[in-house]
C-alpha cells in the first residue's frame, strides 16, 4: 500500500483517474470503485506503467492525473458535458463541500454541468438496494423527460423508490434539505449548472422542491428490484420539468469492511462518480471515482 496515507494524514482524498483506460468501466458501480481504489492504493508507484501522484500538502492520492487532464482538454470546455453523482450516507454539509471542491480541483475545471445527490442515511443498516446492470447508470440527462427501464414493465412488484420517506422520516427530509442547500450555493455561484436528486419518492421530492432556491431538474430512481415508477412521481416530474432517469447504484457504494481492507484505519466519508461526455457525439470519454476518507478514532498511530 502507498505509505503516505497509512499514518500521516487524518483526512485523505483518493482519485482513481479515468477508469475507462483500466478496463474497469461499464461494470457495477461498487465493483468499479473497489477495483479502481485497489489499483490506486496497491500498485507499485515505481513501476513505469503505473502513474500514481501523491500530493502530500493536501493529502491526495491521484492515479493517472495527466491522462485524465488530456481527456478533459482534448475538446473545448463547451464541447464536453461533465456530470457527477455524490454518494453520502452521513448528514454533513462539510462532506458535500469537500466532495464538490475535490471534483472541481482534480478535474481542474471552474464548473460542472450537473451534480446528483444520493443520500441514504440508513444504508449502513444493511437495507441497501442490490446493484443492477452498470449500463443503467447515468448522470447526464437527455432532452426529453422519459423513463428508461432496465427490465420488462410486466413485473407487478411495487417500486422500492416509494420507501424513502418511510425509511428516513421527517428528520431525513430536513437533513436532505440542508445537504441540498450546500449544493445550491455552488449552483448560485455558477459552479454547478444543474442539480439532481436520487431515489426520492414523490412526497419527499415535492417537499424538497417546495423550499429549494435552485429546483432540482434531474431525478434518478433505482429500479433494480422492480420496473414500475410510481405514477405520482412520474406526474410530479412531468409537471415540474424534471428529467426522470433510472440507475443501478447501491445505496451503500462500498461497505466499510471492503474499504478497510484497502486502506486500513480509514473510513469513507463520501464518494462520487464523474462522467465526461462529448456533447455532439454523446461519447463517454472519461469516467472515474473520487473518495474522501478519514482516520477512524480508534485507529493506531
Amino acid at each position: 500500500m502507498i505509505p503516505c496515507i497509512t499514518k500521516k494524514y487524518q483526512n485523505v482524498v483518493i482519485s482513481t483517474g479515468n477508469i475507462i483506460n483500466n478496463e474497469l468501466g461499464q461494470r457495477k458501480s461498487n465493483e468499479e470503485l473497489y477495483d479502481g481504489l485497489k489499483i490506486t492504493l496497491h500498485s507499485d508507484p515505481n513501476v513505469d506503467r503505473v502513474v500514481v501522484e501523491i500530493d502530500e500538502r493536501h493529502g491526495r492520492v491521484q492515479h493517472a492525473t495527466q491522462e485524465l487532464t488530456n481527456r478533459l482538454t482534448e475538446n473545448q470546455r463547451f464541447e464536453i458535458s461533465i456530470g457527477a453523482k455524490i454518494f453520502l450516507n452521513t448528514n454533513s454539509t462539510v462532506y458535500i463541500e469537500q466532495a464538490v471542491e475535490a471534483l472541481l480541483t482534480i478535474l481542474n475545471v471552474t464548473h460542472v454541468d450537473n451534480v446528483v445527490l444520493a443520500y441514504h442515511p440508513n444504508a449502513a443498516s444493511g437495507t441497501t438496494l442490490p446493484v443492477a446492470n452498470a449500463t443503467a447508470e447515468s448522470t447526464t440527462p437527455t432532452a426529453a423527460p422519459a423513463v428508461k427501464s432496465p427490465c420488462s414493465e410486466a413485473n407487478p412488484t411495487p417500486s422500492s423508490v416509494a420507501s424513502w420517506s418511510l425509511r428516513n422520516g421527517a428528520s431525513g427530509v430536513t437533513d436532505l434539505k440542508q445537504l441540498y442547500g450546500s449544493l445550491e450555493q455552488y449552483a448560485l455561484n455558477q459552479k454547478i449548472t444543474q442539480l439532481g436528486i436520487a431515489d426520492l419518492d414523490a412526497e419527499a421530492l415535492a417537499e424538497l422542491h417546495k423550499t429549494a432556491s435552485v429546483a432540482p431538474t434531474i431525478a434518478q430512481v433505482n429500479l433494480s428490484t422492480c420496473c414500475r415508477v410510481p405514477t405520482e412521481l412520474q406526474e410530479f416530474c412531468a409537471a415540474h420539468d424534471i428529467q426522470l432517469n433510472t440507475h443501478g447504484d447501491p445505496e451503500l457504494l462500498l461497505p466499510e469492511e471492503q474499504f478497510s481492507a484497502l486502506a486500513p484505519g480509514y473510513t469513507i466519508d463520501w464518494s462520487l462518480r464523474y462522467q465526461v461526455h462529448v456533447r455532439c457525439r454523446g461519447v463517454l470519454t472519461a469516467k472515474g471515482y473520487i473518495v474522501g476518507a478519514s482516520r477512524s478514532p480508534n485507529a493506531s498511530a
